[in-house]
């Protein structure tokens, strides 16, 4: 048996049919605005998922044609041909898909093939433009990029240089590069004829240091600067 109604029911309005009734009164009374606002929503849910459609194609097809740059890597960098196409393929990519993560991996690659082929200017131009980039350094790239800077400038006599990006280096995420960090800055100062700063960042190196051979150098050079 269905429950009685109470003499309260029946004279007090239902709560969700008073809603829907102030909600129709709204919209008959302000139709051009509530479309206008419908059509707004519409319009903005189509052009996240275009933007997102687009994002993740652009996206995609910087992918594929990183790892063709990749693939091209894996050939003999010495061969002067290789060389040359690896360097076209890395800057089409970067030319076509600009704000892509790969893009972006593409300038650490070519200061690479810069650095080894001795044109330490073209390497130091790409290596900051990839320590630019907003990225995670989780694996340490960035700590890469920078040492790598660092060295170029060491390899143009340009200590000072070298100094200021070998110690970015060291303050940067370096979880198993801190004795190699220490290292460089150390050989640095002792370029410099620094020997007391050289001299405190052997001494750092070998506190960090895991690697016996590597132990034996630092423990040298601490003994010769003592």
């Amino acid at each position: 048996m269905a429950a009685r109604l109470s003499k309260q029911d029946l004279k007090g309005p239902d709560a969700f049919q008073s809603t829907m009734e102030l909600i129709g009164d709204y919209i008959s009374e302000n139709k051009k605005r509530f479309y206008s606002i419908v059509t707004a929503i519409v319009m903005a849910s189509l052009i996240a998922t275009g933007i997102y459609m687009y994002v993740s194609h652009y996206q995609y097809s910087a992918k594929e044609m990183y790892a063709k740059a990749q693939n091209n890597l894996a050939e003999n960098l010495e061969n002067p041909e290789n060389m040359v196409k690896n360097i076209k393929v890395f800057q089409e990519l970067i030319d076509k898909y600009p704000h892509s993560w790969s893009a972006k991996m593409a300038h650490y690659h070519l200061g690479n093939i810069y650095y080894n082929s001795g044109e330490f200017d073209k390497a130091v131009s790409d290596y900051k433009k990839f320590v630019s980039t907003r990225m995670s350094d989780d694996s340490g790239i960035k700590f890469l990029a920078l040492t790598s800077i660092g060295y170029c400038y060491e390899a143009k006599k340009d200590f000072q240089s070298a100094l200021e990006y070998f110690e970015k280096a060291q303050k940067s995420k370096n979880v198993g590069f801190e004795s190699v960090a220490f290292t460089n800055i150390a050989r640095i100062y002792e370029e410099m004829n620094d020997k007391k700063n050289a001299l405190e960042n052997y001494r750092k190196a070998l506190e960090k240091n895991t690697e016996p051979t590597t132990g034996i150098f630092i423990k040298y050079k601490i003994s010769s600067l003592s």
